[in-house]
């Protein structure tokens, strides 16, 4: 103890003179408590008077304590500071500070376009650098073609480059592009591969999507056992597909004993962080009450949860529960609403009830036109219950009004077949 006092009196003593590798020693020395208590601020002052005399690392991270905070009086983050020191260390070939500098210029609210093709300038600098999140960034930029022209071989050099240093998002990426045979051959034993590696080094992507290749049997023998492993590896981390994926798994019960309790559980981790699927599926579980007690009201939440997020399914059933009163004030103008949007879809119940509201002047004023269009779509669709309510319209409708409809139709059925197609 007495030793590390001495080193910390020598170090300040070079410090006070002015030298500035003695000024960031000493700031490390605060900001960590060695040799001397633990103060961030006076570490964060001893940082900024190495970083004036242009010591490049201090000036690194001087430009991180500003983009968290930590450290700065008040605790107060300020990106444009942090950007400034970054920017002084970059300019000296510093490659942490280059892809900072290159994150927070690419990311940040409200950045321009400029500050995008400056960023890039500055992942390029860091991963010819050799910093393996620049060469992983990058290789995103070139194989989503945004910023700059799509070239995948390019991305697979940088992810390559990044995966070969251990770097997890780079042999994950890696393996999506052999996945999806993107500026290679589709190669699925390929992809299986740097997955694994990615996955055992905890990336939840890479785990997700190792659990899924098992789950299929592509590139690797199809193994359940090995595909829930990995699933609940990932969603234990918060991923939601995995989440889902897992919770699927629990309530098939076609391989793991049936667990709805658990089933449930992880879709409900889902479905509460905005995972629109999950909010359905649970939905639905709770609507029936299927391996739970039945609680409909709390289903009319997920349902609506999933409805705002353009689930076709979840729309039509909260048509249903407005149509039908459940655990909320019968509303026919929200139950037209919602199964309009369902209808617009292709769902024919949605269409054939839609139909029906408009042939009897339910939540809108009665139309025949549109009610005959609704109820031809959803026989065609193949509801035919449909049939005997469009031919009662028939005899209600003006013959212009039929011809009307008819063009409509004729107009709405190929969109309706480019949605099925899709």
């Amino acid at each position: 103890m007495m030793e590390a006092a001495a080193t910390a009196d020598r170090v300040e003593a070079s410090a006070q003179s002015g030298t500035p590798e003695a000024q960031f020693a000493l700031a490390l020395m605060y900001l960590i408590g060695r040799g001397v208590p633990r103060d961030e601020q006076q570490g964060v002052a001893w940082l900024e008077k190495a970083a004036a005399q242009g010591h490049a690392e201090a000036q690194f991270h001087l430009g991180g304590r500003h983009a968290s905070g930590q450290g700065i009086l008040g605790n107060k983050q300020d990106i444009d500071k942090a950007i400034v020191w970054y920017r002084k260390s970059a300019d000296q070939g510093h490659a942490k500070a280059q892809y900072n500098l290159g994150l927070l210029l690419y990311g940040r609210k409200g950045t321009n376009a400029a500050e995008k093709l400056e960023a890039i300038d500055w992942f390029e600098k860091a991963a010819s650098s050799g910093h393996a999140g620049a060469q992983n960034n990058l290789g995103l930029i070139y194989a989503n073609g945004v910023e700059t022209s799509r070239d995948y071989r390019k991305a697979i050099d940088l992810f390559a480059r990044a995966a070969a240093q251990g770097d997890a998002a780079g042999q994950n990426n890696l393996g999506i592009l052999y996945s999806n045979g993107k500026g290679v051959p589709q190669n699925h034993m390929q992809a299986a591969g740097w997955y694994a590696k990615a996955a055992a080094l905890g990336h939840a992507a890479a785990q997700y999507n190792l659990a899924n290749l098992y789950e299929t049997g592509k590139g690797v023998g199809q193994n359940m056992d090995v595909a829930t492993k990995w699933y609940r590896k990932a969603a234990e981390q918060g991923h939601l597909k995995a989440q889902l994926s897992l919770a699927q798994i629990l309530a098939r019960g076609s391989h793991l004993p049936e667990d709805m309790a658990e089933a449930i559980s992880w879709y409900r981790k889902a479905a509460e962080r905005g995972h629109a699927e999950a909010q359905l599926q649970l939905a639905k579980i709770l609507d029936a009450g299927e391996g739970v007690e039945r609680n409909t009201r709390e289903a009319l939440h997920f349902y609506q949860l999933a409805a705002h997020q353009h689930i076709v399914e979840a729309q039509f059933r909260l048509g249903v529960f407005y149509d039908c009163g459940v655990d909320v004030d019968k509303n026919d103008e929200m139950a037209l609403h919602w199964y309009g949007k369902a209808a617009e879809h292709g769902v024919a119940r949605a269409q054939y009830n839609l139909g029906l509201m408009l042939a009897y002047g339910q939540g809108a004023p009665a139309d025949l036109g549109k009610a005959w269009q609704w109820l031809y779509l959803a026989e065609a669709t193949g509801l035919q219950r449909a049939a005997r309510h469009r031919r009662a319209i028939e005899t209600r409708i003006s013959a212009q009004e039929l011809a009307a409809a008819k063009s409509a139709v004729a107009d709405w059925m190929p969109q309706q077949k480019r949605r099925f197609d899709r």
